[in-house]
């Protein structure tokens, strides 16, 4: 893999340090060179975001080996769980996830060499030439997946699926040499390791990391390194819609002049207009990119009307990860975009998006029956999502095994009816729509920020008058809601922040047990903080918390 012609050009930013295609050329080789692999052998990568991640991505990739890429949070047990399945030959850690990493080797028993790149010397790394790629047909990596059930699955991906990928990405020209991508996401996922690490990489971009996860580093890095595009998962972008039409409803003026570009959908009338908002993000951003579940079309649209592009896209690790991408300048609110070149997808008779072509896995590690129960004998993978094809569009209109069907054999879409009452109202964190003993139930966790401001004394009753009822009122008996429950605690997620539903009724009758942690620090100062948390929330603060986002 040759990335770019002028090897001084930047390719990275981190900590405020600038890292060449060089020096990135030279580490992965520095990396390579303590390796020893024979094709397909596996070896684990297993940190935070940082260069050292992409040195150890590459530098694997250049030994024709298969690379592992795990959870930097994930807990001993966890980590144990996924060695023990791939056995890999090396472990590159860092300082943050070394101790977790050596209990869960010593527990397993795995034999496995421990890279830990905070010691690895890299003041003489000069090496040169061209990262090597794995064979079309070789599985290039290894991603863990799971679903509602049974131990997670190790997804296996060939070079050719994350090939397929590119090429449709190159095929928009939706990424330019130019590009600078803030990396925000984990890279254990294949979501962000492509759009935020590979494509960037094999286009002569650069690639921006933050060390801290927080609003204010996310500003300052998207004005200080000029930042151009951003992924995100919907969670992100409904968050900074929400905190920007809150300002924009605020003022008469400012909100008739957002009607006013809503009806005149000029992207460079709505730029100047909206200077301000672009100027918030930097001031540089050609387009958001959006994946990992549905985003909710209001927030699409407004985007849109601010002269931002949000580009969805829809697919699944085992997918590598993409079925269809929104080009730019062509989206479609509520819709996943256009399917990708190499990519077939029909519709099933019972509404489910079936798809299979270059990018589908060669199957999960291990696991034949499970690979067999999401390929059919046609060679047709099952995504478990319902959706249409409108105009060479694709839109996802609900998952399987989260539509609600009624004794009577009505079916319900718990999305729509919860995106229709988010928007209503501010007064709602999260909230999910459940048949919960016999009755179409909704669980809100409230947003107690705003309770207290608009000085709300009875949540249940406000939104019950407020909200539901209204919205009952405007809809079929059979789509009524019959039950609202308020619960104290977030909704159960998973990493990326997918609300877990079928959790939800285990949560209502308490069954969820508190997280147990591992690996608690112990020093005086991290008690008195700890101590002060709980008391001030009113519930148990984890070690592994975010002071700011959580």
């Amino acid at each position: 893999m040759e990335f770019v012609k002028n090897h001084n050009k930047t390719a990275i930013f981190y900590e405020g340090k600038e890292y060449s295609y060089k020096e990135l050329i030279a580490g992965a080789k520095e990396y390579a060179s303590l390796l020893d692999l024979a094709k397909e052998e596996k070896a684990v990568i297993f940190m935070e975001n940082r260069p050292e991640l992409l040195y150890a991505f590459l530098g694997i990739w250049d030994k024709k080996g298969t690379c592992v890429c795990l959870d930097a949070a994930s807990k001993v047990s966890e980590f144990q769980y996924f060695i023990e399945d791939c056995t890999p030959k090396y472990i590159f850690v860092s300082n943050n996830t070394y101790d977790i990493a050596k209990e869960a080797i010593n527990l397993s028993g795995v034999q496995t060499i421990v890279l830990n790149v905070d010691e690895i010397d890299l003041s003489k790394a000069d090496k040169e030439g061209i990262i090597y790629a794995p064979d079309r047909e070789a599985v290039a990596l290894i991603l863990y997946t799971s679903g509602t059930t049974g131990s997670p699955k190790g997804v296996m991906l060939t070079f050719d699926n994350i090939l397929v990928n590119i090429e449709g990405l190159n095929k928009y020209k939706m990424y330019e040499p130019t590009d600078r991508v803030l990396a925000l996401l984990p890279m254990h996922h294949i979501f962000p390791l492509l759009g935020s690490g590979i494509v960037p990489l094999q286009q002569g971009a650069t690639i921006a990391f933050l060390k801290e996860l927080s609003s204010q580093a996310m500003v300052d890095a998207l004005k200080n390194y000029k930042i151009t595009m951003m992924i995100g998962v919907p969670r992100l972008w409904e968050m900074l819609h929400k905190k920007i039409m809150e300002k924009i409803n605020s003022n008469k003026v400012i909100k008739s002049l957002f009607k006013l570009c809503e009806k005149l959908d000029n992207k460079e009338l709505s730029k100047k207009i909206f200077k301000k908002v672009h100027e918030g993000f930097g001031g540089n951003i050609r387009f958001f990119v959006s994946g990992g579940s549905k985003l909710n079309p209001e927030v699409s649209r407004d985007f849109k009307t601010l002269g931002i592009d949000v580009c969805e896209g829809y697919g699944l690790t085992e997918t590598a990860p993409m079925i269809s991408f929104t080009p730019i300048n062509q989206v479609v609110p509520g819709s996943a975009g256009k399917i990708m070149d190499g990519v077939q997808v029909k519709i099933a008779e019972d509404g489910e998006i079936l798809s299979k072509g270059r990018n589908l896995m060669k199957g999960y590690y291990k696991k034949p029956e499970a690979t067999a129960e999401v390929i059919d004998s046609d060679g047709w993978f099952h995504t478990g999502d319902l959706g249409e094809l409108k105009n060479d569009y694709l839109f996802v209109t609900g998952r399987k095994k989260e539509m609600i069907v009624l004794s009577n054999g009505k079916n319900i879409n718990p999305v729509e009816i919860e995106q229709f009452i988010l928007s209503k109202t501010d007064l709602i964190e999260e909230m999910v729509v459940i048949e919960y003993n016999s009755l179409l139930t909704a669980v809100i966790y409230p947003n107690f920020t705003k309770v207290k401001e608009h000085r709300v004394t009875n949540i249940a009753e406000t939104l019950k008058t407020g909200i539901i009822d209204k919205y009952n009122g405007s809809t079929p008996n059979y789509k009524k809601i019959l039950d609202l429950k308020i619960v104290q605690q977030e909704l159960p997620k998973t990493k990326i922040g997918k609300i877990r539903r079928f959790m939800v009724p285990a949560l209502l009758e308490g069954k969820i047990e508190e997280e147990k942690e591992e690996n608690i620090p112990t020093f005086e100062e991290y008690k008195a903080i700890s101590d002060y948390l709980t008391n001030l929330k009113g519930k148990k603060v984890m070690s592994n918390a975010h002071l700011e986002l959580d």
